[in-house]
């Protein structure tokens, strides 16, 4: 599969010289692709709608493939991107880079499929694009069991806070050296801490509605991150609640 280069004028244009047979190879397993995926598409739309078990189910519908036609990792992402151009009938518009795999939505389905089930549906599919975007964040995959027990669902919005303070926290950071309990902690104090951002600006909204600190948000929202940790290095204490009300008055000044 490493061959096919794009499509032009509804016609595949192929990457270097192939013999008839490689390009007869090619051309089946395109032809057999076109026929299994809009059809299994279609199957899990129709029971999953657009949910994260449609991406989940897909996803393993994928790994069988990457398997069935012995696609090596280092192909994977033009495999991914032949089966978006040439193969789908579905809409992907979403920017998924050109070098690597990590935003690329049917990659993205693939990785996901590797995670129990039970922690898939912790999180909506907008909440794993963001996790699944940011290496970094996932590179400790201690992070999956932490979701798997937390409470509930997480809202959009805290979810998406938690991600950028979490990048923010792990710069220069091994978390290698810590154990279980000691980094649950701090995933849940930086939980902690971007719900105190969403309730208290939400409060500051309803208290001063024409601020025009209001429009600045997501400029506050990251120096109260970086508040809160330099406040925390300063005391040397755990993320608290005192730490997050400096932080928020220091942001909105």
């Amino acid at each position: 599969m490493g061959h096919v280069l794009r499509l032009e004028n509804g016609n595949i244009v192929y990457d270097g010289l192939l013999s008839s047979k490689e390009k007869a190879t090619i051309d089946d397993i395109l032809n057999a692709l076109r026929d299994e995926i809009p059809e299994i598409e279609d199957v899990l739309k129709k029971k999953y709608g657009k949910s994260v078990l449609y991406k989940y189910y897909l996803g393993k519908f994928l790994g069988d493939l990457l398997l069935k036609y012995n696609i090596s990792i280092v192909e994977r992402k033009q495999f991914w991107d032949e089966i978006k151009t040439l193969v789908t009938e579905e809409e992907r518009i979403r920017k998924e880079g050109v070098k690597s795999e990590t935003r690329s939505f049917y990659g993205q389905c693939y990785r996901l499929s590797l995670y129990d089930k039970e922690i898939v549906e912790k999180l909506s599919w907008r909440q794993w694009q963001d996790i699944l975007d940011r290496v970094r964040n996932r590179e400790d995959e201690r992070i999956f069991e932490w979701i798997r027990n937390t409470d509930g669902k997480i809202r959009e919005d805290d979810w998406r806070e938690f991600e950028k303070a979490l990048h923010l926290y792990l710069k220069k950071k091994d978390t290698s050296v810590f154990d279980d309990d000691e980094l649950f902690a701090i995933y849940d104090s930086i939980m902690e801490m971007c719900k105190y951002w969403r309730i208290n600006f939400l409060d500051f909204k309803k208290e001063f509605p024409q601020s025009a600190k209001i429009k600045s948000k997501a400029r506050r929202s990251k120096k109260y991150q970086s508040e809160c940790y330099r406040i925390k290095r300063e005391t040397r204490k755990a993320l608290n609640e005192e730490i997050f009300s400096l932080a928020f008055n220091n942001a909105l000044k």
